[in-house]
């Protein structure tokens, strides 16, 4: 069988999306050696160290690499659907999206197309026009075109079934992102603190960044993912005096590139003082990232809403704890004792306080064989099979 998967999103290095379409593909690749993959890429730039497409094709994937402007794209397939996406990989009998646009396919291709929430109709008011526009238009034609869903979660099926009511629910699939073996317990504190000066987070002032003095987030920096409260938070926290808190050299680090209407946060940390507590890295290398979850003392993620939510269950399988919204999709795939009403300010703080005065058992090894990207490619290439 000859399956075509858009693999345009990789060029958000370091987002969600990106992060799940080279995992899905790569563990394709490496599983199955009876298809045939052939993978379109379009993009004028190449983030820094984008080794991603030359990974693909050593595991056997054909790349159809074009330049051509999103502009375009979007002009072409999201606005007038002409010209069929196989006119640049040829003929396939199965074709996977998950990006903004579902292109037009030539006749008896089937079509596969992730959606992996439904946040921009939700909360309309995180998002910027341009990508409500473009989902609502992938989601319309995606119906239409009778296209087999995956979703990521439960919860993201029932929000679909609910917004879309005329979406057939067994044209819906959940399948669970996974996580790489690299996500699991690693007392390596030279090869943390080498990273840690990789990204220039060593203070600039007398507080000095050690193993466990610093409080991490990993994701996108806007306005859904509540970064603005977890900084004031995060400055509550530090004015504390607790025996069992190192509060004088406590420090927050945010992985993760700028997305939309983030200047909230930035305005945040200046109005609370905290540009030498709060440090950026930017994009982060996967071969780093899981130093980065292992030396944290705990992994904040307040989000208002999450289709699934990795970095949280990443940081589980490094072993270290997590406090996240109680809501959507977080309820579905991480422990309670985790979980917080994002709402209440004070409940956070507390919550917060606890989890960096008590070990908790994180369930590493649980969590490493509950989301495992072998088991998710599994079950996509069983509905493959099915269609």
């Amino acid at each position: 069988m000859k399956i075509g998967i858009d693999i345009t999103m990789l060029v958000y290095a370091g987002s969600g999306v990106a992060n799940y379409t080279f995992n899905l593909v790569k563990t394709l690749l490496e599983i199955d050696k009876k298809n045939e993959y052939r993978l379109f890429y379009s993009s004028f730039r190449r983030p820094k160290n984008f080794y991603y497409l030359d990974q693909l094709k050593k595991l056997g994937g054909k790349i159809y690499d074009f330049p051509f402007p999103p502009s375009l794209l979007k002009i072409i397939w999201g606005k007038f659907n002409i010209i069929p996406i196989e006119l640049f990989t040829g003929k396939v009998d199965v074709f996977f999206f998950s990006d903004f646009l579902r292109p037009p396919l030539l006749k008896g291709t089937k079509g596969l197309t992730t959606v992996h929430d439904l946040t921009w109709k939700l909360f309309p008011e995180y998002h910027t026009k341009d990508v409500i526009e473009a989902h609502q238009k992938k989601l319309e034609k995606t119906i239409e075109f009778g296209d087999t869903i995956i979703v990521d979660s439960e919860n993201t099926k029932n929000d679909l079934l609910k917004l879309y009511p005329q979406t057939k629910p067994n044209k819906i699939n959940v399948i669970y992102p996974g996580i790489g073996n690299e996500f699991k317990p690693n007392d390596n504190k030279q090869k943390l603190t080498d990273i840690l000066k990789k990204y220039n987070t060593i203070a600039t002032n007398h507080y000095s960044l050690a193993t466990n003095h610093y409080l991490l987030y990993v994701g996108a920096i806007e306005p859904r993912k509540n970064l603005t409260l977890a900084t004031e938070i995060f400055s509550q926290l530090i004015k504390t005096t607790n025996d069992n808190l190192p509060t004088t050299t406590l420090q927050f680090i945010i992985v993760g590139r700028a997305g939309w209407k983030n200047e909230d946060v930035f305005r945040s940390i200046k109005q609370l003082g905290l540009e030498d507590r709060v440090i950026f890295t930017g994009f982060v290398e996967d071969e780093d990232l899981p130093y980065l979850y292992r030396g944290a003392r705990l992994t904040v993620y307040l989000s208002s809403y999450e289709g699934f939510g990795l970095p949280p269950i990443e940081s589980l399988a490094c072993g270290t704890p997590v406090i996240a919204g109680d809501n959507s999709s977080m309820r579905e795939t991480i422990d309670k004792k985790f979980l917080v009403d994002v709402t209440d300010k004070n409940k956070i703080l507390e919550k917060m306080k606890y989890l960096l005065s008590n070990k908790t058992n994180t369930n590493s090894n649980e969590i490493q064989e509950r989301f495992d990207w072998r088991v998710s490619a599994r079950k996509f290439l069983k509905i493959i099979n099915d269609l």
